[in-house]
């Protein structure tokens, strides 16, 4: 007699009927976990890159787009340099909202904002 092989997918769909609310509310907050958006590691030549072209835009008074990480996920913001403060490595920043501070060691890319 041959038996019937269940999948491990079904497996988990006939299982999840006597879950409790508690474990899926836990398992869902497990998944969500998984799914968060890590920053990638940037080395020297990225950084150095960056500070560049963050001084440039400081000097010319260019526009720089902007992406950084909030603890989420990565944002994009286009935004006018008007102060580096080196001691505490931040950047304040001159948008369309108004002034914001950007820690330096959020950012992910700096791109001079051409055609805004």
């Amino acid at each position: 007699m041959r038996e019937k092989r269940v999948s491990k997918k079904e497996n988990v769909f006939v299982a999840s009927r006597f879950v409790l609310p508690e474990h899926r509310e836990m398992y869902l907050r497990a998944k969500e976990e998984e799914q968060k958006y890590v920053p990638p590691e940037l080395d020297q030549e990225q950084l150095g890159a960056m500070s560049e072209l963050i001084w440039q835009g400081f000097q010319a008074n260019n526009l720089l787009k902007l992406t950084y990480f909030d603890g989420r996920e990565p944002r994009h913001l286009s935004a006018h340099v008007i102060h580096i403060d080196q001691a505490a490595r931040r950047l304040k920043l001159k948008t369309g909202d108004g002034f914001h501070w950007l820690s330096f060691a959020c950012l992910l890319q700096v791109e001079l904002a051409l055609g805004f």
